[in-house]
């Protein structure tokens, strides 16, 4: 059975603009990026860029430093599911002194 992770950058996001009522259109005309881009972040296509952070710190008032933090914990977290058995066997700990 494969376990599902939620991104929760991508929660937070579709949190925040359904609470302000605000469109996907309506945020990404706000923001200056194309609509498929905020699209492709909201399914999970792409991730939150350091350049898309910033436009959403700007547009919701909410810390770059946050939406970044979120998008690379959800990262490391799928990497440990998805590629944590091959690191084990292919990378040798260093001896301790």
């Amino acid at each position: 059975m494969k376990t599902k992770i939620t991104n929760p950058a991508i929660s937070l996001l579709r949190d925040e603009l359904a609470a302000r009522t605000i469109s996907q259109a309506a945020a990404s005309v706000a923001m200056a990026i194309p609509r498929s881009r905020l699209t492709d972040i909201i399914h999970g296509r792409k991730r939150i860029s350091v350049d898309t952070a910033l436009r959403l710190e700007r547009f919701l008032g909410i810390r770059a430093a946050l939406w970044l933090g979120l998008q690379q914990d959800y990262e490391l977290a799928r990497a440990r599911l998805e590629i944590i058995r091959k690191i084990e066997v292919e990378v040798t700990p260093a001896l301790t002194p």
